[in-house]
Formats: C-alpha cells, sequence, structure tokens
C-alpha cells in the first residue's frame, strides 16, 4: 500500500517534532512589533507569525497558548509543499529539520535547495551537511541560509543536527495498529 507521504511517522510527527524546536529559534513575540529582520518589515509576532491569519496591529498582545496553537495551525502549509517535492523516504526529524527551514525562508526556497537535491538523490547525510552552506536570495541580496542555525550553539541545536539526529535514528516503522489504520482508512476511501 503507498502513503502520500515521503516521511516514516507521518505528517504529526513531523509538525510535533518542529513543534518543540522551531520556538527554540523563532523566539516568542506576546506583542506584535516591525520585523526588522525580513524582507518588507511585516508585523510579527507569536512564533514568526506575519499576515497569514489576517492583519495584526503593532502592540496587539497574544498568550503563548495561542501562539502555539497559531505555530500548529501554520507548519502544515509549509509541509505539503515539501512532501511533494522531497521523492524519497525520510526520517522524522530530518523531516522535521527541512519544515523549520521552510518556515523561516519559505518551502519554495527549501524545495530548490541542495538539501532536497541531495535527499532526491538518495544522499541523507550529504543533505543535512548541506545545512551549513545553504543560502537563499531575498530583496536582491544574498542570505547564508539560516546562518545563525548552522552549527548551533550550547543551547540550541540547528537544523543540520536536527537532521543528523534523524538519519542516525532512521526510519520509524508503522506499528500494526499504524498499518491497520491505514487499511481500514483505504477501504474507507474507496467506499466514498
Amino acid at each position: 500500500m503507498r502513503t502520500s507521504h515521503k516521511v516514516a511517522g507521518g505528517s504529526a510527527a513531523v509538525i510535533a517534532a518542529a513543534i518543540t524546536f522551531t520556538p527554540g529559534w523563532e523566539g516568542m513575540d506576546l506583542t506584535a512589533k516591525r520585523d526588522m529582520i525580513g524582507t518588507g518589515h511585516p508585523v510579527t509576532y507569536c512564533i514568526g507569525q506575519t499576515d497569514e491569519f489576517g492583519k495584526v496591529k503593532v502592540g496587539q498582545k497574544f498568550t503563548p497558548a495561542q501562539c502555539n496553537e497559531l505555530l500548529a495551525k501554520s507548519l502544515p502549509k509549509y509541509l505539503a509543499p515539501l512532501q511533494k517535492c522531497v521523492k524519497r523516504e525520510i526520517p522524522v526529524k530530518s523531516m522535521a529539520a527541512l519544515l523549520d527551514a521552510a518556515y523561516n525562508a519559505g518551502s519554495g526556497a527549501v524545495c530548490s535547495s541542495p538539501m532536497v537535491k541531495k535527499i532526491n538523490a538518495g544522499d541523507l547525510e550529504g543533505a543535512c551537511e548541506a545545512f551549513a552552506g545553504w543560502y537563499v536570495r531575498s530583496d536582491g541580496v544574498v542570505r547564508r541560509g539560516l546562518v545563525a542555525r548552522r552549527g548551533g550553539d550550547a543551547t540550541r541545536k540547528g537544523e543540520k543536527q536536527l537532521c543528523l539526529e534523524g538519519l542516525a535514528e532512521g526510519l520509524a516503522r508503522p506499528s500494526f495498529l499504524d498499518k491497520l489504520k491505514l487499511f481500514f482508512l483505504s477501504i474507507w476511501k474507496g467506499l466514498f
């Protein structure tokens, strides 16, 4: 039986891994402010949100629970394009590293990155290593990927480390219950 996702463990596992990783890099702004780092200087709030959930005014307040909920709603929008451009099954944490990069730089930039090219060529270790040299163009400027994240630091790991952890852990194998759920889901879809 063929599934639509390219990651062992499924989308929920990838999103769960990213939810534990992404806030450490993005931070959490409980008060909306102008983003002076990115392009266009949009109003930013919570965990890197801008205007995907409607207009927000500078000074508007949010709770940590609201911010976590918004991140959980945002990540699937970035994961869906990755699932289309990644042609091989990869470990959960490796896909979570790509998802975090997409959340920061955009899914299109990640899909055209050396990381995805190497994954699709069957070189997952090379893909993880490619996070260190990745760069994107924005506002006519070449920016080295997620510069602060390339090597991580003593308290926070970068995408490269997360990707390599995935490689070390390998592919998760679905349990009997997971296989049973997929079987009944395919029957259910066939009925309608």
